[in-house]
């Protein structure tokens, strides 16, 4: 500091210039240029100035604790001090304070994909210790272009590194002590630059036993301190690693579950690849999928830094250290799991009323598939042949509703028991999941394919069934009408309709009794206008009266039944390849054949029909169990497109860490809903286009076999089976669109980015 004091008497012929310079470890010192007074009256004015301002000097040398900061273009360091003196037998806490140029940084204790955290070597007075720099919880930082992302771990802005002191008793009073430190680090932008220098602080010894005094930076202390992860109480954490892939379990109190927002640090350098990192909510905590940098991994045990944000309880991020044991064998999610930050399109959070009123309209709606449409129109045309009869004939035809009921019900309450059975073994299965096997979905063609044939007149099923079940059948004909309940929920579990997606996804993931109340108001609603009809049968009177109409409907309701038979080899060619597909038609051909011998009318015939079309149906079944089925290289509309690319868990990752959005297709081949909205909305081409403007990666997750991630993912995301379509765009939620779309629904999500 310099300091200039001049006379100002008019008198005045001479001035004194003095610098008094505040130097690390040694009081103020003061230098001064005399010149020569006129009067001895202007001396003694000057001389008692000085005295002042060097007593000023001397205590401002003795009160700043800190020594010249370090200054480059890029960072500014300096080491700091929480109490202005050092007490024997105590200990207080030293900070290095680094305040970093806009859009530069350096790099936490694990720096991430690459540079080196900040070092220091020490030069310390005897009888004092220093322990391990305490970090504050690092943010992500990504640099690099699109091709190359890098993904670090740091700090940027101002960050306060702190560092324990503990002074031994043995340490004398009144002195100063010098702490010197050597310190390298490494500060990047676009470019990385290596920097070093050397950091003192002098800082007086008071008395033992005496109280300290907070320095002038104890509040920034005091901050950087809720900036540390604390020891982690009643949590538990394992790490299950399958190969590279690493999944982080973690149980946490219930007050701990309501986050909304989790990040993970492993504490490791290069232990994890940093763009793998997708958090989500279980029942009794979080779970967050990452992957190792590398194979041979051979740790028991991982550290891990994990930040809470958003929770009900705490506004302020949470940050905790744990220990997570390492099992190794599978990785799978939990079937609980749903992904932090899912924002849904069409409904959000469900109670139970809602998703079985929604339920019920669901199943209203699959009487309009074309699946289910031609059996209920026969059941329909059946009840027009009896249209006008006595009593005894509507009471008859009301139980035949009722009958029908019944199958439809008991077939979804059975659907939905092996459902949760098979997801209660652990198995990643979801609704639809008999159609991801291409024994029934064979079996499912030579049902229509029969059914088709017998409409066309080719032969009757009473013609090769055994006199006791027709007899049966005959003083039972409410049989009929359950049976054909069943066979309408099996033709219809592939045709998600609208509003089931998302009260089937809500009711497996409640208790079972919840989910089968669901699926109880499912059937209720498809069988309800069948029943309505039975029990109303005046509403038929604005059919045509009875005639040759009605068998040439019957007629004509066999070629649906045929469109389906196709649709269904189709499914079977992409479960199976084109090869099966060959041998399923031939199989088809022999039960035709079969059926039409049957059709001769002649009890030789009919028997050698049967033998011949069960000899066709065991010859051309399709070689498969339930097991899982290996994923098809083809996408579901059976054509290869530079547009869409194949789905895994692994790609969104890689995509959003590069900054890039994502459009994921969750489809089917046995799935209609998809295959109607993959042709009217995603394949036209302005649709295309808004995708490309804005860069949208596309992606097609195919469900048509069976494939344990695209079942996890869909549970994750609170849906049950397909269709579902996913937005995924950096830094903001999932964002998960209606089973049924619209170009304006479609675009509504791509202009939200």
């Amino acid at each position: 500091m310099q300091y200039e004091i001049r006379s100002t008497g008019s008198r005045a012929k001479t001035a004194e210039v003095c610098s008094a310079n505040a130097l690390p470890g040694r009081p103020g010192q003061l230098t001064c240029t005399r010149h020569a007074l006129q009067t001895w009256r202007t001396f003694l004015t000057s001389l008692t100035s000085l005295t002042i301002l060097v007593a000023f000097a001397v205590t401002a040398a003795a009160a700043d604790a800190s020594a010249a900061t370090i200054t480059t273009p890029h960072v500014e360091i300096d080491l700091i001090s929480e109490t202005t003196a050092l007490i024997p037998g105590s200990s207080t806490t030293l900070g290095i304070r680094v305040r970093h140029t806009p859009e530069w940084h350096t790099y936490w204790v694990n720096p991430g994909d690459a540079g080196y955290a900040l070092r220091l070597n020490w030069v310390l007075p005897e009888g004092v210790t220093l322990g391990e720099i305490q970090w504050p919880v690092p943010k992500r930082i990504f640099t690099g272009d699109a091709k190359s992302p890098i993904t670090n771990f740091g700090y940027d802005g101002e960050a306060l590194l702190l560092i324990p002191v503990a002074v031994s008793a043995t340490v004398k009073a009144d002195q100063s002590l010098v702490l010197l430190a050597r310190a390298d680090w490494l500060v990047c932008r676009e470019m990385c630059i290596p920097e070093d220098g050397e950091l003192t602080l002098s800082m007086p010894v008071q008395t033992a036993g005496s109280t300290p005094t907070p320095g002038p930076a104890a509040a920034g202390f005091a901050s950087a301190r809720r900036k540390l992860a604390i020891a982690a109480v009643d949590w538990k954490a394992q790490a299950r690693i399958a190969d590279r892939n690493l999944l982080l379990l973690l149980d946490v109190p219930e007050q701990d579950r309501s986050a909304k927002l989790v990040e993970v640090f492993s504490v490791h350098e290069g232990s994890t690849d940093t763009a793998i990192h997708t958090a989500y909510r279980t029942e009794t905590g979080y779970a967050v999928q990452l992957r190792l940098a590398a194979d041979g991994f051979k740790q028991t045990a991982m550290n891990f830094v994990v930040v809470l944000q958003g929770a009900d309880t705490s506004p302020e991020p949470r940050s905790v250290n744990i220990s997570a044991t390492v099992t190794r064998g599978s990785a799978a999610l939990p079937t609980d799991a749903i992904p932090l930050g899912v924002a849904p399109s069409g409904n959000s959070e469900l109670s139970v009323l809602a998703a079985i009123a929604l339920a019920f309209v669901g199943g209203l709606v699959l009487n309009l598939m074309p699946c289910v449409f031609p059996v209920l129109s026969l059941k329909i045309l059946g009840f027009a042949f009896h249209a006008g009869e006595d009593d005894i004939g509507r009471r008859a035809m009301r139980v035949h509703g009722l009958a029908y009921a019944a199958g439809v019900v008991i077939s979804f309450l059975a659907l939905a028991s092996l459902l949760l059975a098979l997801r209660a073994g652990g198995a990643a299965v979801g609704w639809g999941f008999q159609l991801q096997s291409p024994a029934v979905v064979w079996c499912l063609a030579v049902i229509f394919c029969l059914i088709g044939l017998n409409l066309v007149g080719a032969f009757e099923f009473g013609q090769f069934a055994p006199s006791s079940v027709l007899s049966f059948q005959a003083k039972n004909p409410s049989v009929d009408a359950f049976l054909g309940g069943v066979l309408a929920v099996v033709a219809a579990s592939p045709c998600t309709a609208p509003f089931m997606g998302a009260a089937l996804g809500f009711a497996i993931a409640q208790g079972a009794w919840v989910a089968l109340a669901v699926f109880l108001s499912l059937g209720l609603g498809m069988a309800l206008p069948y029943v309505a009809l039975a029990w109303f049968p005046a509403w038929l009177k604005r059919l045509p009266k009875p005639g040759a109409w009605m068998i040439r409907l019957k007629q004509g309701l066999a070629f649906p039944m045929f469109a389906t038979v196709v649709w269904l080899v189709w499914v079977l060619s992409l479960q199976s390849g084109a090869d099966a597909a060959a041998v399923s038609l031939l199989g088809l051909v022999g039960v035709a054949l079969g059926a039409w011998l049957t059709g001769i009318q002649t009890r030789t015939a009919g028997w050698i029909g049967v033998a011949v079309m069960l000899v066709a149906v065991f010859i051309a079944r399709p070689q498969s169990s339930l097991e899982t089925y290996p994923a098809v290289a083809t996408p579901s509309n059976g054509t290869v497109t530079s547009k869409w690319q194949p789905w895994s868990p692994d790609r969104v990752a890689e995509l959003t860490a590069q900054g890039k959005p994502v459009f994921v297709d969750f489809t089917a081949a046995w799935c209609v809903s998809c295959q109607a909205n993959k042709r009217m909305v995603l394949s036209r081409t302005d649709i295309e286009g808004d995708f490309a403007k804005k860069n949208i990666v596309l992606l097609r997750a195919d469900w048509t076999n069976r494939d344990a991630r695209i079942s996890s993912a869909l549970a994750s995301m609170g849906r049950s089976g397909v269709p579902a379509y996913a937005l995924y765009a950096p830094g903001k939620p999932i964002q998960l669109l209606p089973e049924v779309l619209t170009t304006g629904i479609v675009r509504r999500a791509i202009a939200s980015l």
